[in-house]
């Protein structure tokens, strides 16, 4: 009598637990999921200067909003002693991006911080290469305006003389 084995490779990925199968998943995006890029957001102010002002007042009024509106974002808020406020995004690909809000008012900070929360985190490049490529090509990016001779398709056979 044969006896039927899992090969060992589902054994990894299928582990059973409570009468369920659970499989580990990896966050990336794709069909059904995304991962957002910003994962955490670090606000920083001083009490007691006077270009902190409009960050306090921020603080108190909108951050919390901000903070139940996306929820996949950590928001930590720290006071920082005789410093100038602002704002440090961190981003799933290990970079981060800080901006100073001290000349900001109230009305500019949401514009601020939305510009953060939608950046990916990648330093910005001008691209001089249009295509991306492991093997580039020889002959350069087919083109059907760079054809020296003219093709035409008819349903007329030629004509013998």
């Amino acid at each position: 009598m044969a006896t039927f084995r899992l090969p060992t490779v589902l054994n990894e990925v299928i582990r059973a637990h409570n009468n369920q199968l659970i499989r580990p998943i990896k966050p990336k995006n794709g069909v059904n999921s995304f991962v957002f890029p910003c994962r955490k957001m670090v606000f920083n102010y001083c009490e007691r200067s006077g270009s902190s002002k409009a960050m306090m007042e921020y603080l108190q009024k909108e951050a919390l909003e901000f903070a139940k509106g996306n929820p996949q974002i950590e928001v930590i808020v720290q006071p920082r002693p005789s410093k100038h406020p602002l704002i440090r995004a961190f981003y799933t690909n290990d970079k981060q991006k800080t901006k100073t809000v001290r000349k900001c008012s109230i009305e500019e900070i949401p514009e601020v911080v939305k510009s953060l929360r939608d950046h990916s985190g990648h330093t910005l490049r001008r691209w001089n290469k249009y295509v991306l490529s492991d093997t580039p090509s020889v002959r350069g990016i087919f083109s059907p305006f760079h054809v020296h001779q003219e093709h035409k398709i008819t349903d007329q056979k030629p004509q013998k003389q």
